[in-house]
C-alpha cells in the first residue's frame, strides 16, 4: 500500500510539472502572437543593410511600421519554402520546408554556423516581414551545418528561400519533446519517456491523454509539451 501511494505521488508530480511546463509554453506562445503582424502595406523598395557578397534579398511583404525589428540575442521562429532550379533549367523544385517538416523552424539571428545565407539574409528582418533570400551557386554562405537538421542545397546552382518571420523571441524556446527524442525520429517511446523521467514515474496516464492513436508511441503533433523545434537550427 504503501508503494502504491509513493506511485500516485510521484505520477501527481509528473503530471503537475508537464502542466506547468505546457501552461508556460502556452504563455510564450501568447506573447509571440502579440509580436506576429499579419502582412497588409508592401513597402516597394524598403531600406536594407548591406548584405555579404553571395546573398541577395527582396522584401515580398511587410508593413510600413514595423512593430520589431530582429536583434542581437534574438531567435525567430519561421515559416519557409526552398526551392531550387531542376536540371532542365526552367522549373524549380522544391527541396526543404516547414510544411514537409509540419512544424515551424526557429533560428538564433546570432547563428552563422548552421545555414550562414538565411541568417545573412535576416539581418534587421521585421516581424511579420516576408523575405526572398537567394544564395549565389558556389558561395560558401550556402553550406549547412550536417548537425542542423537542415537539406543541403546543391552548390552548383542557386538556392532560393521564401520566409516568413511569424514571431520574434528573447530567448532561446524550449524543445522538450527533443530532449526525449533520443533517436530523433519524431516519436516518443515509452522506453524514451521512462528514460527521460525516471523509472519511478507511472507513465501510462500520459499516454492514456496524449498517445491519441494508442500505438504506444506519441508523435511530435500529439505531445502536448513544450516543443520548439531550436535544434534543427
Amino acid at each position: 500500500m504503501k508503494m502504491m501511494k509513493m506511485s500516485h505521488l510521484f505520477l501527481l508530480d509528473f503530471v503537475v510539472v508537464l502542466l506547468v511546463l505546457i501552461a508556460s509554453a502556452s504563455a510564450d506562445a501568447e506573447h509571440a502572437e502579440e509580436d506576429v503582424v499579419p502582412p497588409k502595406e508592401i513597402i516597394p523598395h524598403p531600406d536594407l543593410p548591406d548584405f555579404q557578397e553571395g546573398v541577395t534579398v527582396r522584401v515580398l511583404d511587410r508593413l510600413e511600421s514595423c512593430a520589431r525589428v530582429a536583434a542581437s540575442g534574438n531567435w525567430l521562429e519561421l515559416q519557409f519554402v526552398a526551392k531550387q532550379m531542376n536540371d532542365d533549367g526552367e522549373n524549380y523544385e522544391e527541396f526543404d520546408s516547414t510544411e514537409s517538416r509540419g512544424r515551424p523552424l526557429y533560428i538564433a539571428v546570432d547563428d552563422k554556423e548552421k545555414l550562414p545565407g538565411l541568417t545573412e539574409g535576416l539581418r534587421d528582418v521585421c516581424v511579420g516581414e516576408k523575405r526572398e533570400i537567394t544564395i549565389q551557386a558556389g558561395s560558401p554562405l550556402m553550406q549547412v551545418d550536417p548537425r542542423s537538421g537542415l537539406n543541403q542545397p546543391q552548390t552548383d546552382r542557386p538556392a532560393v528561400y521564401e520566409v516568413m518571420v511569424r514571431s520574434i523571441l528573447d530567448q532561446q524556446p524550449v524543445n522538450m519533446f527533443a530532449k526525449i527524442d533520443l533517436d530523433s525520429n519524431n516519436e516518443l517511446s515509452r522506453e524514451e519517456i521512462q528514460e527521460y523521467f525516471g523509472k519511478e514515474h507511472d507513465i501510462d496516464t500520459l499516454f492514456h491523454y496524449q498517445d491519441k492513436d494508442q500505438d504506444d508511441t506519441i508523435t511530435y503533433q500529439e505531445f502536448q509539451g513544450p516543443k520548439y523545434n531550436h535544434d534543427e537550427f
